[in-house]
């Protein structure tokens, strides 16, 4: 449990149980209305620590949380996950957080998605549009693309690499090639990955949303960094156009790291659509 000594307010930090695994989460504030945020891939609650004191200043929210399994302190899943799991990992959170505060009403949830975390949103309030008052997206994965012309050579180098270096006489290079082909690639997160999250990754990256995106029936925030390229703002303008009720704003000098790199302003647009 951490003390904001500015705020005087308690940041507290806890674990679940959901579907047989420790689920890790951090809660800011006591208010009525809940947020629940969704992190990126590859990271985990802790790397939204800019934007706590923002959200402390604000009295009427409580703020949760979740490392999604497989991220930060919460176990890794024992199967290949899909979406779906985490939508029902997200379900179950839910649930439980209104179980254990009686204060809050499930009628005020708001869900903030960011990368990867947008898709799990957005399949959430989808299936589940009577648990969400309003939607926020930022830098929000989903829509599918092709390969690009770089990706696909890469990838193709990246599987003769694997059989080049198994060579005995190179084979000590493997890894510093595999980690700058992937780096060229852009696709980084899937190096970093661990076996079964690589799994998790694929079958995740295999499904495009957009389709459910017509489906959103919510108030909707979309929140894009202009200079985003994992998540790119043509992406953010296809949301905006499939999603009837929703707003688009744009932060001109900011990347797919928006939350967290500019958290003051990522705060204050998100109050200004709240209130």
């Amino acid at each position: 449990m951490n003390l904001d000594k500015t705020q005087n307010k308690i940041t507290e930090e806890k674990q679940i149980e959901i579907n047989n695994l420790d689920v890790n989460y951090q809660k800011l504030g006591n208010g009525k209305f809940s947020i629940v945020l969704l992190h990126g891939w590859g990271i985990d609650s802790k790397k939204y620590l800019p934007l706590y004191e923002s959200f402390l200043k604000n009295k009427n929210y409580s703020v949760f949380i979740p490392d999604m399994p497989g991220f930060g302190k919460s176990g890794e899943p024992k199967e290949d996950w899909s979406l779906d799991n985490y939508v029902d990992v997200v379900n179950e959170f839910v649930e439980k957080i209104f179980q254990q505060n009686l204060s809050l009403s499930s009628s005020n949830l708001i869900i903030i998605g960011h990368s990867f975390g947008g898709r799990i949103a957005i399949k959430y309030v989808v299936k589940y549009p009577e648990k969400v008052c309003k939607l926020i997206l930022t830098g929000a994965a989903g829509i599918k693309h092709n390969l690009t012309a770089k990706q696909k050579i890469f990838f193709i180098l990246a599987k003769i690499g694997k059989i080049l270096f198994s060579l005995p006489v190179i084979s000590y290079l493997q890894k510093s090639a595999q980690k700058f082909l992937y780096r060229a690639a852009r696709v980084k997160d899937y190096h970093h990955a661990s076996p079964r999250m690589k799994k998790v990754m694929k079958n995740i990256l295999a499904e495009d949303l957009t389709l459910y995106l017509e489906k959103v029936n919510l108030a909707t925030l979309l929140v894009w960094g202009k200079l985003d390229r994992t998540t790119p703002l043509s992406d953010g303008k296809i949301m905006n156009q499939k999603i009837k009720n929703s707003k688009l704003v744009i932060v001109e000098d900011a990347n797919h790291s928006l939350p967290y790199q500019k958290p003051e302003e990522f705060i204050k647009i998100i109050f200004e659509f709240l209130n």
